[in-house]
Formats: C-alpha cells, structure tokens, sequence
C-alpha cells in the first residue's frame, strides 16, 4: 500500500530523491575521457573525436538552456498579461485546414 503521508512529508521536506542535471552527466564524460589513456594511435584518436563530441554536446546544452530561459520569461509574461485581464484573455489555437478537399463520392 502507498504511504501517501510519506510521500507528502518527503515532497515538503525536500527529501525526494533528485536526478543528477544533465550538465553533471556531460563534466562526468568529460572527466572519464580525460582520464582515459589510449594505447594505440586509434584509440587515441576515438578519444579525441569523443570529446570534440562532448564539446558539441555542451555547446548544443548551452543553447538550450538558454532558449528554455527566454521561452519561460516569454510565458510567465503571458500568465501576468492573463491575470490582470482577469483571464478574460483568450488563446484560440489555429484551426487545422483541411487541405484535401472532398469529391462528390467522398464521406
């Protein structure tokens, strides 16, 4: 059976458990290539092209992140032009056109 008080006490104490960030993932492959020492001249050139990968991957994150952080204000600005119109605000999604259009023996 769920416990739901525990569940509740952790959730408000902050003790649930917390994946590690996806830039705590990217420095920990960082970390284990750099450690790496390649014996051949293939593995070492593996190696290199593994961390230019990684590099690409930070950069990509990066970016990302940053456009998460722009599209979060953009939404917090439409929650606060919402409210002050008393959520009178409508957002009518765009309807669909339908772009095949029907024959006579269609249904």
């Amino acid at each position: 059976m769920i416990d739901l008080n525990k569940i509740t006490r952790q959730f408000l104490l902050g003790e649930e458990k917390k994946t590690p960030s996806t830039m705590a993932y990217i420095q920990s492959l960082g970390e284990a290539l750099s450690k790496l020492r390649p014996g051949s001249k293939r593995d070492q050139n593996m190696v290199e092209v593994a961390k230019s990968h990684l590099r690409e991957i930070r950069r990509q994150h990066k970016k990302l992140q940053e456009r998460v952080s722009v599209l979060e204000e953009k939404l917090n600005v439409l929650e606060e032009m919402s409210s002050m119109a008393g959520g009178a605000m409508a957002f009518s999604p765009a309807k669909p056109e339908n772009k095949r259009k029907k024959k006579n023996g269609d249904k």
